[in-house]
Formats: C-alpha cells, structure tokens, sequence
C-alpha cells in the first residue's frame, strides 16, 4: 500500500508540473528539458516512465488535478507545490499566468502567504530571472509605468489601426431555416456522411496581427446577400480580443478564414452582437466554394437527439466530433460531444446538416460543452437591422 501511494504521489506531481508548463499555452525548450528530466527521476521503473511520458498526451485538468491534491499530506501537497515551482523556473523565466496557477496551487496545497512569496523570490534567484539590484527594480518600474502611459496613450490614437472595427456590408442576409422535425432521415446518415455534407460550409477563423496568428476558433457560413458575399457566424470573444496593448507601433489587425480544403480567404468583421457572445463575418469570393447551412431552431430539437461539432480544437483544423443533446438550458445548448479550446464559435450539426447551435465554451472538467441556439442567429440579426436602422452609413469589405 506504501509503495502504491508513493507511486500516486509521483503521478500526481508529473501532472501538476506538466499541467503547469501548458498554464500559458506554450512549453518553452527548457521547461520540456526539465519534464524529462522529471519523468527519470519520478519513474523508478521502465514501466513508469512509460506511463508518465503517456500522461503529457492527455489534457491535465486544473480542478481535477486539485481534487487529487487535496486528500494529500502537508508534507506531499509542499513537494508537490515545490516541484512545480522548480520546473516553471527552469527556464528562467515565469509567465503571469504561471503566476496565476501557482497562485491556485498555493492555496490547495496550504503554502501560507509569506512562504510562497520566499520560495517565488528563492526561485527567481535561482533561475537569475529578476537579478538586478533594488534600486535598479525601482528605477525599471518607474520607466515601466511611464512607458505604459505612453503605450495607452498611443493606443488610444491607433484604436481603429489595433482593433477590428465593424464594416458593415449594409446588405440584407438570406438564410435558411429547417422545416422539418428533429426525426433523422431514413436510412440515417452515418457520421461521414454528416461530415462530407457540411464540412465545405464550415471553416476555421484565425486573427492575425501583423500578419502573425494570434488567437482563433471556428464558424460556420449561414447566409449570402445579393452580391455573393458570404457571411459566417462566429463567437464575439474569438474576434473581439484580447489585443495586443498599444506601443509606439501601429499594428494590423485583420481576419482569416480557412476551409477544408485548405482554401483561405480575408474576411471582415461585419457585425457583432451587443447582446450574445456571437459575430458576423463577411467573405467575398468564397460563394462558389460553400453553401450556408440551414437553422434548426430550438423549437425542433430533442434532449437525447445524436449532435455533431466541427471545429478547431488545440488548433486542429476541422475536427468531428459526435455526441447527444444532453440539456436545455436558458441560454445554452448542453451536449457532451467533445469540445476544447478552439471550437469556440463552431457549430453543432444534427443528423439533417443543419446549423442547431453556435459552440461558445466548455465545462471545466471537458465532459460537457455549451452552445447558443440558433434562435440567437435571428436575434442578431435583427440587432444588426437595428445598427443599420440607425448608422448614417457603412461600408463594404
């Protein structure tokens, strides 16, 4: 029993470390260099370093991992806080939002206030990250502060340059919605099926600044005007930011959208909504390359019904997915097909190929995922007659 709580401990402290390289969305050389490190000293046997190794291709969940912590001894919880400490400091540098995790780790493994900020300051010594005398960090902070004065200010000046800004197209949109029942055809489709029917009508979205990728998610086309521009729905949040903050440099913000074929087109952010986490985007000459997808409303849905994601989750471009309708919530869709960071703003399809919601977060332990009803589609819609109503004016992408 003794030895196979030790082996827990050890698998335990892997997963912290690894969960805490991942905390800002990057591993740096040395801090993978460090992992392996770890994964020989942690695994007294082949077998275990094995079975370490395997546990850097799964996904690490923050409130799981302190579930496991919490049971722990005083003296395994400061093992694992310290060497995870170690690890983030292995590449001499510490991110904020390293910061923020250890933060969370400080407080479920009871490492008082004044012992965590003396083992941060020991690490950043260590780790020679902040080596510059007291009186040089004042003289630095104060040139710090002036200098994000100045960057607000300039980014003020250059809001329009560093932020996406609205241009609507002025046109009216035409979409399409389901008539029938949420009953799937017979014979039903099977999954490639439901694929190969939507997978052209449904692309990535990358924002790039400066022409270098910053952040993205997914959307689906869902209409067309009279002049062949096609219009795809997306999360506001996957557009919206967060930006880079203003420095002496204009940036250049603009929207890229790829299909399934590796087809990439510029598209403008026409329209986002003021009360959903929903957007629109325009794209000219993609018309003949995809079909809007129709709008399956609430109305025709069933708790149990089959439902599909597609979307870019970790990055990776048109993933299918499937699972049911598990609830409907006031606001949201709840299904358990599988959903992560980047399917943000991609659809959940029935068995028909119709759009029945726009994916908009996950749950934190990733079994469940939320999406707005397609119904929302309407009302921004209508919210963007609304802003047009009342705009002296727009202009075309």
């Amino acid at each position: 029993m003794k030895n196979e709580a030790d082996r827990q401990l050890r698998a335990i402290v892997f997963k912290a470390c690894h969960l805490a390289v991942w905390t800002d969305r990057k591993m740096t050389v040395d801090e993978q260099h460090y992992l392996s490190h770890l994964t020989e000293v942690l695994g007294r046997t082949q077998a275990e370093r094995k079975a370490l190794r395997e546990l850097q291709l799964q996904d690490v969940n923050e409130g799981l991992l302190f579930a496991e912590i919490e049971p722990l001894g005083e003296v395994e919880k400061g093992y694992v806080f310290d060497t995870c400490l170690e690890t983030l400091a292995s590449d001499r540098k510490i991110s904020g939002q390293e910061l923020k995790f250890l933060r969370g780790l400080r407080k479920v493994c009871g490492v008082s206030y004044w012992s965590y900020y003396g083992k941060l300051s020991r690490a950043r010594r260590q780790a020679r990250a902040w080596g510059f005398p007291r009186r040089a960090l004042t003289v630095l902070g104060i040139a710090l502060l002036v200098l994000f004065v100045i960057a607000r200010y300039m980014e003020s000046r250059s809001r329009s340059e560093t932020k996406l800004g609205e241009r609507c197209t002025g046109r009216e949109i035409s979409i399409s919605l389901f008539p029938g029942s949420g009953t799937p055809p017979a014979p039903g489709p099977t999954g490639q099926d439901i694929f190969e029917r939507v997978r052209d009508s449904i692309v990535s979205v990358n924002v790039l600044v400066d022409n270098d990728p910053l952040y993205g998610g997914s959307g689906a086309v869902i209409g067309t005007d009279e002049s062949g521009i096609l219009y795809i729905v997306t999360n506001r949040h996957v557009v919206e930011g967060p930006y880079p903050a203003g420095t002496r440099e204009r940036h250049r913000v603009r929207v890229e959208v790829k299909q399934y074929s590796g087809a990439k087109f510029d598209a403008a952010l026409d329209f986002y909504s003021r009360q959903h986490d929903l957007a629109l985007l325009a794209v000219k000459g993609m018309r003949d390359y995809a079909r809007p997808l129709p709008l399956h409303l609430k109305s025709g849905l069933q708790v149990g019904q089959p439902i599909y994601a597609v979307g870019s989750p970790m990055g990776l471009d048109h993933t299918f997915t499937a699972g049911v309708i598990s609830a409907f919530r006031d606001s949201y869709l709840q299904t358990d097909a599988t959903i992560h960071s980047g399917s943000s703003g991609g659809p959940l399809v029935d068995a028909h190929g119709t759009l029945c919601a726009v994916v908009t977060r996950g749950h934190r332990t990733k079994d469940y995922g939320f999406a707005l009803y397609s119904d929302m589609v309407l009302e921004v819609l209508k919210e963007r007659r609304t802003y047009l109503a009342g705009s002296p004016g727009t202009s075309a992408p």
